[in-house]
């Protein structure tokens, strides 16, 4: 498999999720030339707009295993909407104008039985 053929299966799933965060993929190879390779996948993603980038690991070992664990996980991803999505859902939020990211600034917290 070349890089170019990784690159696209990344990019695949990353859109299949909602473009949302980012894929990393770690590479590393151990002992002689020929040895063992070993890779490491995470998504790195904000949970809200204001919050610390957060990293979940998606898979580990051989790329090709690392590739297939990224299919599992974007099968079974689920976007969670923002604080502002939910606002504008519930009619509290005005709609986004052009180039507007977070309508008035504004921040809502939102609670449901």
């Amino acid at each position: 498999m070349t890089i170019e053929e990784v690159r696209a299966r990344l990019r695949a799933a990353h859109a299949r999720i909602g473009n949302e965060g980012r894929f990393a993929l770690t590479l590393s190879l151990t002992g002689p030339p020929g040895g063992a390779e070993e890779a490491y996948l995470t998504h790195w993603f904000r949970p809200d707009p204001y919050a610390f980038e957060d990293c979940k690991a998606v898979g580990s070992g051989t790329v090709a295993e690392c590739l297939a664990a990224l299919e599992r996980y974007a099968a079974g991803y689920r976007r969670q909407p923002t604080f502002n999505e939910v606002g504008r859902t519930l009619g509290l939020v005005p709609p986004a104008v052009d180039g507007d990211h977070e309508p008035g600034g504004h921040r809502f917290l939102v609670a449901a039985e």
